[in-house]
């Protein structure tokens, strides 16, 4: 039998696509359609119930510290890298989280306070990134070679895959900052293999994929510079891959500005210093990621309830009609991303925690990356309409089994009726592409495709969205709402002795106002709270063993017991070594919380009592909270997040010490009168100072904090960018003394 397919543009079954005319509209067109497709579809989960963009670690913790860390910038804080009165949450450095060396963060974080809601700027933020995900997928596939309508199908799919909307668009969009600058990278990177870019953007999209904090955008630095450098030793364009080999150790000398605080932070913390464990938490199965084409199948992964390892509906069905062998052909160019796709196979399959890596899911979107590459290169070489009956049997067989396994996996009617429907609808798809083909090409085809990517969008979307395991906290996305509710009750520096998990108890309607008394990881920080507890991924233990802090602020009922005690090593209550002046208690730990001399009971709702402190702790802007007898502070000014100033007085020459209401991160360093003097980690882990035997009189101590390994840092990112800038430099000099074949590597 005769294979028919429509012959494809020679422009587009090389290895980059040549240069079009103005006439060509495909050129500026289906990069906009891709990107305008996902931005629309981004929409769709707003109008579903669940506050999609407005749930669980977006909620509590990333967009109301955007909004913190956006007005800190806007008061010309940056890089914003301590915040002490956060106490455990306030190691931004440590954190890496939030990127804070990473200047496209910082215009997130202030565009994001300028907003008028958190929900809104969230949407915002989220659609943008989609969007430009899905333009850097399609500048991959267009780099290997792939038509544009067909890069375009791939590319609107992908920003809606599984682990990447569920998880990083929904619940980390941290994450999701970071992996958008991996597709970019790649394609900078190639694009100088072929001569065509300078190492110098490749190094600045580079440093901003490694400052995005995430440790998941670094791990796809590396995976793709790793595959281009094989790519082109399989190609033997010896000279180009030397030159990538520069261009990735300058972009690995960013790693120490990055990484190195929490390095030499990790031993006062939660975090494990490294190691290898698997207990399946967020790790999908080789079976699971078989099912990449079902939009209704869920995995089969404890506490997870969405389509977490979907890729793309047309992915596998469409597989059986197209000409596998384009891939074949042209192993070598493709080899990088084969190299992509293999090694986010094996670490989505592979144990549930290495190192500073946990949980698998969140890899899955930048294996299908390279997955895309592929898809979009084969769709481009058309499809096979020979045995026609073999092909079709085949999408029938997989969309029957697709429904066999989705429904054993969860055998509910519902289940059986979405898949059966969802199949229908895949089938009914398939069949019109194929038709589309052979009547009218390729262009015909992606118009189906993107279609039926809509289509299985919207049904993901009734089904599934608004109806996962996101936890929802309830409190309102409006700054100014969450102002109006404290303003005038909690006051001064305030610590919360409460559990959220209890709130779940309460009526239906219950949790929807526990936010009026009480509120969860970093959500007092657009009420103007001055509250001591954040959201941590890090901890710090004294602190924690002290007052059972868990990493969302939690605390058990032990805590208001400890805050009257002082702590081992100290003279003076905790409560006055934090500089408190409101305890929040919430009844359902402490039904009748005993009052301490100085206080008082300020406010009594259903849920909590609210102590105040009959006089304020301190008259001073500092954190000094205690000193020895010895010494006398006459002055304490907190200059900024990072230094603080306090002139003291003694009154014999006798040792000292003196405690503040900040925890002892390493980075401190203290001088007294100029002479450095020790400074270690007192009680409940809160920095204290000694001042060794010396002289009576006044005397100046100033407290400064900087990132461990700061210098070592800066440093190093100073020399990866002379050194980009160096093979930059030899890149031109070596194109106007040679020239440049077009498109020929180098």
């Amino acid at each position: 039998m005769v294979t028919h397919s429509v012959a494809a543009d020679p422009a587009e079954t090389t290895t980059a696509p040549a240069p079009r005319s103005g006439r060509d509209r495909g050129r500026l067109a289906a990069p906009m359609v891709t990107c305008l497709l996902v931005a629309a579809m981004a929409q769709l989960p707003v109008l579903r119930p669940g506050w999609f963009y407005f749930a669980d670690d977006s909620a509590n913790q990333i967009l109301p510290m955007w909004y913190h860390l956006g007005h800190q910038i806007r008061d010309g804080v940056w890089p914003p890298v301590l915040d002490p009165d956060l106490l455990m949450g306030g190691n931004l450095a440590a954190e890496t989280l939030f990127g804070v060396w990473n200047p496209a963060n910082a215009l997130v974080w202030v565009g994001v306070s300028f907003a008028a809601d958190l929900g809104v700027a969230g949407i915002v933020v989220r659609t943008v990134a989609l969007a430009l995900i899905g333009l850097g997928c399609y500048l991959v596939c267009r780099e290997y070679g792939a038509g544009r309508w067909p890069a375009s199908a791939v590319a609107t799919a992908l920003p809606l895959t599984g682990s990447l909307l569920y998880y990083d668009a929904a619940k980390w969009p941290a994450a999701l900052l970071a992996f958008l600058w991996v597709p970019y990278v790649w394609v900078a990177a190639r694009r100088m293999l072929r001569g065509r870019t300078n190492a110098v953007w490749v190094f600045l999209l580079g440093f901003l994929a490694v400052t995005a904090g995430n440790p998941y955008g670094l791990l796809g630095v590396v995976v793709v510079l790793g595959a281009l450098l094989v790519e082109a030793g399989l190609q033997r364009h010896w000279s180009a891959a030397r030159r990538l080999l520069l261009v990735s150790v300058a972009i690995g000398t960013v790693v120490p500005l990055v990484y190195l605080p929490l390095v030499r932070t990790t031993h006062m913390t939660w975090r494990t210093p490294g190691g290898v464990s698997n207990s399946g938490d967020l790790t999908p199965h080789l079976g699971d990621l078989l099912q990449l084409s079902m939009p209704t199948y869920v995995p089969d992964i404890p506490e997870v309830g969405v389509p977490a390892v979907y890729f793309c509906w047309f992915a596998v069905p469409l597989a059986f009609w197209c000409d596998w062998s384009v891939l074949r052909r042209r192993w070598r160019e493709l080899s990088g991303v084969f190299a992509v796709a293999a090694v986010y196979l094996l670490v989505a399959i592979g144990p549930s925690e290495v190192w500073m890596f946990r949980w698998p899911l969140r890899v899955v979107h930048y294996g299908y990356l390279a997955a895309a590459v592929l898809l979009a290169v084969v769709l481009t070489a058309g499809l096979r309409l020979d045995r026609w009956r073999v092909r079709a049997a085949g999408t029938t067989l997989f969309l029957l089994l697709t429904v066999y396994f989705t429904t054993a996996r969860l055998p509910e009617p519902a289940t059986l009726r979405r898949a059966g429907f969802i199949v229908l609808v895949i089938g009914f798809l398939i069949a019109a592409a194929v038709l589309a083909y052979r009547k009218r090409g390729t262009g015909r085809m992606v118009a189906v495709l993107q279609i039926g990517t809509m289509l299985t969008f919207c049904a993901q979307a009734v089904w599934f969205i608004g109806g996962g395991t996101e936890l929802h906290y309830f409190f309102p996305s409006s700054p100014k709402e969450m102002r109006e509710n404290y303003a005038g009750r909690y006051e001064g520096r305030v610590l919360q002795i409460a559990d959220t998990a209890l709130n779940g108890d309460e009526s239906p309607d219950g949790p929807r106002e526990v936010w009026r008394d009480m509120a969860v990881g970093n959500a007092f920080l657009p009420s103007g709270v001055d509250s001591v507890g954040s959201y941590t991924g890090l901890g710090f233990n004294e602190f924690t063993d002290v007052l059972c802090m868990r990493y969302e602020g939690s605390s058990c009922p032990e805590a208001y017991g400890a805050l009257w005690r002082p702590p081992q090593g100290a003279q003076a209550p905790l409560a006055d070594l934090l500089l408190l002046d409101t305890v929040v208690v919430q009844h359902k730990l402490i039904a009748q919380p005993a009052v301490p001399e100085g206080w008082h009971v300020a406010d009594r709702t259903e849920r909590v009592s609210v102590l105040r402190r009959d006089e304020p702790a301190s008259a001073t802007d500092g954190h000094l909270s205690w000193n020895s007898p010895n010494i006398r502070p006459n002055t304490d000014v907190s200059v900024s997040n990072t230094r603080e100033v306090v002139d003291v007085e003694r009154t014999t020459g006798e040792p000292g010490r003196l405690v503040f209401a900040k925890l002892a991160w390493p980075g401190y360093t203290a001088t007294f009168n100029g002479a450095e003097v020790p400074i270690r980690a007192g009680p409940a882990g809160l920095l204290e100072v000694v001042l060794p035997a010396g002289q009576d009189g006044s005397g100046q101590l100033e407290l400064t904090w900087s990132p461990p390994s700061m210098r070592l840092g800066l440093a190093a990112a100073a020399c990866g960018a002379l050194l980009a800038a160096g093979v930059g430099l030899q890149q031109i000099r070596a194109r106007r003394r040679d020239g440049i074949a077009s498109g020929a590597p180098r």
